[in-house]
């Protein structure tokens, strides 16, 4: 009970950071993974309807889809269902603590620290937008928190649903797996044979590979479809990665966003001043130092998973999309941790400095506050505030960005501004919605027909007829709309010219403006031009 109570404080601010949001209705990548478990529950229930975006994510993708056998469409379900996961998570996370800082002394500041990662910005937005990444946050901690503890059957278990999460989850438990294996063999002294044994009672956890080695050969062999995703212009997976190009914008991108954004560069500058400090004793030949509380074995394995896993999820290059590296987050917070301990900081430092850095974290979870990401990213306003411009390093998306924006909870306020706007609009079946041609994937829903909120629901719903620049100019005369509402979105590409390509076909006749939460959407209403 003594120990149930933080860990109740800690879920109970947890729901309060989300319980306001379970009305967002998800949009770019998080509408098609909610689309996917919403058709599944629709559909039935089958290794193919659970498959998210060409990934073998059944093994997550099954919980979103049961919720949604409750009732279809309900996007607070799939919210829920989240949130319970979100609390498993960091039920492991503190687990994981306890195993690997095991002085009863330190229970309080371990507390803390999984605080901090309960209120981290980037996880809380992983969850809201739904997305199988998720899945692999949380199978991860859950299968990390048995291995430590030699369940190896839990361990398994959670695996399975690990691999079934995403491709990167089965890199996550594989190298988990193999790394834990490697300091089984070699933590003890003894004859190389006696070793080897010691492997024997982790045979079990072989199961969530071997598992999904079989399931590519039969999807492979049944399939037109290829098992694991790759990029259209791949012709395997592995061609993704880039081991060894450190300079590239994408991987900046990347590194930014585990190591700075959001207030991360202060965890940065712990375990940076702690390596100094190893650095400096290393070359005066001094001892290793101590890490108070720590047990040392987890400590260096927990340490040496995070710099493999760290490298491993940058070597892939895509986009920079902070939820591929969820995982990340709670381990370098507790290295900061263990940072601390080994730099000697006193009880009271540790304490103010926990405590300091979730209050970071909470007010980054609703702010782009951090002056330090304003320096490195720069920023675009929404209307009432400034976002940081996530595509600026990179240059992946030619404006601020897309699903690069699902850095902390502010992205919402393109679901809650838009419905802010139909309540004016009042938008029947009949009424044409447009908006740029790069900026309308994902982000147009059907509506309420009582609130006029976005919905995910199929029936008795409005449909408004929703275009772009591109469909509008293809259209014939006679198919093409006397009347349209044309979008502007804070986040379109910076050249956008979609709104002045229409002036041959369309004039101006009416701006309406729409603030919600921070954001402001732009509304021209367009009327058609004699011909």
């Amino acid at each position: 009970m003594k120990r149930a109570l933080p860990l109740a404080a800690i879920v109970a601010v947890f729901c309060l950071m989300l319980v306001p949001q379970f009305g967002y209705v998800p949009v770019w990548d998080g509408r098609v993974y909610a689309d996917c478990a919403i058709g599944a529950a629709a559909n039935g229930l089958s290794f193919e309807s659970l498959r998210c975006a060409g990934h073998p994510s059944q093994g997550y993708a099954v919980f979103l889809a049961l919720s949604q056998l409750i009732r279809l469409g309900d996007v607070s379900l799939l919210h829920l269902t989240n949130a319970l996961l979100g609390v498993l998570a960091l039920a492991c996370v503190r687990a994981i603590l306890a195993s690997v800082f095991p002085a009863p002394a330190l229970a309080r500041e371990l507390d803390l620290v999984t605080l901090a990662c309960a209120v981290h910005p980037v996880l809380l937005s992983t969850l809201l937008q739904v997305n199988i990444d998720f899945g692999v946050y949380v199978f991860f901690f859950a299968a990390l928190a048995a291995l430590l503890r030699e369940r190896f059957g839990w361990t398994a278990l959670a695996g399975v649903f690990l691999c079934f999460s995403k491709e990167t989850g089965v890199l996550a438990y594989a190298v988990m797996s193999a790394l834990w294996a490697l300091f089984r063999v070699a933590g003890d002294s003894g004859p190389p044979v006696a070793r080897i044994r010691r492997l024997a009672p982790m045979w079990v956890t072989t199961a969530p590979l071997l598992l999904f080695v079989v399931h590519v050969l039969w999807w492979n062999a049944t399939h037109a479809q290829a098992a694991v995703w790759k990029h259209a212009w791949q012709h395997g997976p592995l061609d993704g990665f880039r081991f060894f190009d450190l300079t590239e914008p994408i991987f900046r991108s990347y590194a930014a966003g585990i190591f700075v954004l959001g207030f991360m560069w202060v965890l940065s500058a712990i375990i940076g001043a702690d390596l100094l400090a190893a650095g400096a004793r290393m070359l005066s030949r001094l001892p290793d130092r101590e890490v108070p509380g720590a047990d040392r074995r987890p400590l260096a394995f927990v340490s040496v998973l995070t710099a493999l896993l760290a490298y491993l999820l940058t070597s892939f290059r895509t986009w920079s999309n902070l939820r591929y590296f969820a995982l990340l987050y709670p381990l370098l917070v507790l290295l900061a941790f263990a940072a601390l301990l080994r730099l000697r900081a006193g009880t009271p430092l540790r304490v103010a400095s926990l405590a300091g850095v979730a209050l970071l974290f909470a007010w980054a979870s609703f702010r782009s506050a951090d002056p330090v990401s304003r320096a490195v990213y720069g920023t675009f306003s929404i209307g009432e505030r400034e976002m940081y411009r996530m595509a600026s390093i990179s240059g992946e998306y030619k404006g601020p960005g897309r699903d690069e924006l699902v850095y902390n909870l502010e992205f919402t306020g393109y679901h809650s501004a838009q419905n802010a706007l139909y309540r004016v609009l009042h938008p029947t079946d009949s009424t044409s919605i447009a908006t740029a041609q790069e900026a309308r994937r994902e982000v147009f829903s059907p509506l309420d027909p009582v609130t006029l909120r976005r919905t995910l629901r199929s029936g008795a719903v409005i449909r408004p007829r929703y275009w772009d620049e591109a469909t509008l100019l293809a259209a014939p005369v006679s198919l093409r709309p006397p009347e349209v509402w044309f979008l502007d979105f804070s986040y379109r590409p910076d050249a956008d010219s979609s709104l002045q390509s229409l002036a041959g076909i369309y004039r101006e006749s009416a701006v309406v403006r729409a603030t919600a939460n921070g954001h402001t959407i732009v509304a021209h209403r367009l009327d058609a031009r004699a011909p």
